[in-house]
């Protein structure tokens, strides 16, 4: 028994020897023989063109170098692959840090408390108390909070800031926040 499976594995070894390369269209005795003929003429040309004056290879070389440059990146509306996220961060903020910010812009919106609205036929005003309790009279359009916040309406009981920023991949969003009056029992 154990020579019967001896012989069968032996014949499937010699199949795949003989049988399985020829399938596989892996080269015979007469494609190894075309294959070397071929190597023999490139050697034969090259040798030849090492023969020839430098000027004619120099302008094959550059040809070929004008084939490969062929293709080139335009990095254009891409993120950078190989950028961390961080130092994008990082560097949003700097370029923030680099214009002079008043004292508003240096609070969040959520330390700002608003006391008082005035409405009036030249404009609308409110007052703001930070947490220290100093008061800061705003309009529509002064900076305010962190994340360049700017005042859009001063309505009858309320303040709506519009905060824009960027976010981590550098789109810039907008978000709106409402201030209002605490309500008087």
């Amino acid at each position: 028994m154990y020579t019967k499976k001896r012989n069968s594995l032996t014949l499937l070894l010699i199949f795949g020897i003989a049988v399985i390369p020829v399938l596989l269209g892996m080269p015979t005795a007469q494609a190894k023989e075309k294959i070397t003929v071929k190597i023999l003429k490139e050697k034969k040309e090259a040798a030849e063109l090492s023969k020839k004056p430098a000027k004619e290879t120099s302008v094959s070389v550059a040809t070929k170098e004008n084939a490969k440059a062929a293709y080139f990146y335009d990095p254009t509306n891409k993120t950078d692959p190989f950028k961390s996220f961080i130092v994008v961060r990082r560097e949003l903020e700097e370029k923030e840090q680099e214009k002079p910010k008043t004292y508003l812009e240096t609070l969040d919106i959520s330390q700002l408390t608003l006391s008082a609205i005035v409405l009036g036929s030249k404009g609308n005003w409110a007052l703001v108390r930070d947490s220290k309790g100093d008061g800061h009279v705003i309009k529509v359009g002064t900076l305010i909070g962190r994340k360049n916040g700017r005042v859009k309406r001063i309505l009858e009981k309320e303040v709506i800031v519009t905060e824009s920023y960027k976010d981590i991949r550098g789109r810039e969003q907008i978000k709106d926040i409402s201030i209002k009056l605490p309500e008087v029992d």
